[in-house]
């Protein structure tokens, strides 16, 4: 262990996601990842329940007198009840609705990210552009996870998730390019100009608002949706699709539509759009963006809607699900040199 911590790099990325917790740092070579999916779930609260959960090697929280499973096994849980796991998050931002929302949060990063590596470690940590079509800011969100940060002897600083995807995928491109992240609550959408942003914006409608809207047309539970959507959808398949199948690929197509029509706009209103001669990548990533041909679909709806700039390749990211922790563990090495 005293070996393992010599080789760590100072610095360390974080993703805070709707759905996901990522954390990315450096260890030799290596780029190492945690994860925890961003979700409780409460169970009966009994000395059988605990024994039996121990047992089982579940992982939960007691908080008071209520028990919580958290993390993957919350969504089996909740599955298993036919119910929906309970989030902190809701839209990409602290959840204003759930009264569990703040320390089951600092709980689950306090877990994931463990203690510094030396007093004052820096942690990038992932915030969502400001969104476009809901009426709250990220002011309040980005403060407290920067308080949590601290209280456990980190030196947080904040990094666009947009950006990231940039930082962690077009290093060969010079960091021109546009960087998508299709969450849970929220995509996040950066262009990018030798790793200065042009713009960057985010829009409250992404894979929850996909996994609702299916929920609502076939009537079944959103986890159910959402475990089918992560586990088996296809999006090249056309025929003999299920009815959620069905249900997802409609939504799918109105969400790419809705993210380039915005993309659009925010385009035509940018000043002093620098000169962009050649081809630019876009790099998918998020957990959205995992299905099989999500990235044929965008590209196909992408030349028939027209954007205004010259696209090359549009590829998903290396690691779809880890891209914006590894982007933050990007800029929190080059800021500790």
């Amino acid at each position: 262990m005293e070996n393992e911590k010599q080789k760590k790099s100072p610095g360390k990325g974080l993703d805070i996601g709707t759905a996901f917790l990522v954390c990315a740092e450096k260890v030799g070579n290596d780029v190492v990842f945690r994860s925890e999916r961003n979700a409780f779930f409460e169970v009966e609260k009994s000395d059988f329940t605990k024994n039996m959960l121990d047992s089982s090697k579940v992982k939960y929280i007691i908080r008071e007198d209520k028990l919580y499973v958290v993390g993957d096994e919350a969504l089996e849980f909740a599955n298993i009840f036919n119910k929906d796991t309970r989030r902190p998050l809701s839209n990409g931002v602290i959840s204003p609705k759930e009264k569990e929302a703040l320390p089951m949060i600092e709980l689950l990063i306090k877990t994931l990210l463990e203690q510094p590596s030396s007093e004052g470690e820096v942690v990038y940590y992932s915030v969502p552009g400001e969104p476009l079509d809901a009426n709250f800011n990220v002011i309040y969100h980005e403060r407290i996870l920067n308080e949590f940060l601290k209280k456990i002897g980190y030196t947080p600083k904040p990094v666009n998730e947009g950006y990231a995807i940039v930082l962690s995928e077009l290093a060969n491109n010079g960091f021109t390019g546009i960087g998508l992240s299709f969450g849970a609550g929220m995509v996040n959408v950066c262009l990018s100009f030798k790793a200065v942003p042009v713009f960057k914006f985010s829009l409250a409608k992404s894979g929850d608002w996909i996994d609702q809207q299916v929920s609502m047309v076939v009537n079944e539970t959103a986890s159910k949706v959402c475990s089918i959507k992560e586990s088996s959808l296809d999006l090249t398949k056309t025929a003999n699709l299920t009815k959620i199948e069905s249900a997802l690929s409609i939504y799918y197509n109105h969400l790419i539509e809705y993210v380039i029509e915005n993309m659009k706009d925010e385009f035509s209103k940018t000043e002093k759009m620098p000169r962009i001669e050649k081809p630019i990548d876009i790099v998918l990533s998020g957990g959205t963006s995992m299905p099989k041909g999500f990235a044929e679909r965008f590209k196909e709806i992408f030349i028939r809607l027209k954007f205004p700039l010259a696209i090359g390749e549009v590829k998903i990211a290396s690691n779809p699900l880890k891209a914006v922790a590894k982007g933050a563990l990007v800029a929190a090495n080059a800021d500790t040199g």
